[in-house]
């Protein structure tokens, strides 16, 4: 068996404790209504796909922008349609610039 003494650790007050269980509240809230809203606007873009409607994902592109969780995005464009956008247009046949 070992001797080894245990780490001498402050015991937590009360105070920190109610504190720190605010926070936590405080968060779990946050991330219950972040997910409230991905969810809303995740069905309105089904249900508006199902309508058949022109741009059925700008609610939920919008609901991710609002909550900072929209992903960068860095079109990968071909040497041919850099040059066209450049200006130097060369012949682009059956290929989309973006």
């Amino acid at each position: 068996m070992s001797t080894r003494a245990l780490p001498n650790h402050p015991r937590p007050t009360v105070a920190s404790l109610t504190a720190a269980n605010g926070q936590l509240r405080r968060q779990l809230a946050a991330l219950r209504h972040d997910h409230a809203e991905l969810l809303a606007a995740t069905c309105a873009a089904v249900s508006a796909y199902y309508d058949g409607q022109a741009l059925p994902l700008t609610m939920l592109i919008d609901t991710l922008d609002q909550l900072n969780a929209l992903p960068e995005y860095a079109p990968q464009l071909t040497r041919e349609a850099l040059a066209a956008v450049d200006g130097e247009t060369p012949t682009l046949l059956g290929r989309r610039i973006a």
